[in-house]
């Protein structure tokens, strides 16, 4: 009995000290940064509605426009939005993304 108690200690033993399996590897993140010349800014405003737009998107480390020179910086995890995605949204708030 003392014997079949020992193996049943040790055998719980072992079983606590296995290691785990480590999780699976998130995919990497593809981080993108692009410039975009946006027309239709005059304003601070303008510039601050870009930006609250692009945020809502998921995968969007930064973005800061600039209405003096109608651009937008954008960083952004390709792997979770797009550009399209992006220049979608900008759309969306009433001003017109160029093309390159």
């Amino acid at each position: 009995m003392k014997h079949v108690l020992l193996l049943m200690v040790l055998a719980l033993s072992m079983a606590a000290c296995t290691p785990k399996q480590a999780p699976k590897a998130a995919a990497t993140a593809a981080m993108v940064e692009v410039k975009l010349n946006v027309h239709g800014m005059h304003c601070t405003d303008c510039e601050l509605s870009i930006a609250k737009g692009v945020k809502t998107l998921a995968g969007i480390d930064s973005i800061s426009a600039n209405y003096k020179d109608s651009t937008a910086f954008v960083r952004f995890d390709s792997n979770k939005t797009s550009l399209k995605d992006i220049s979608k949204a900008i759309e969306d708030r009433g001003f017109l993304v160029a093309s390159k």
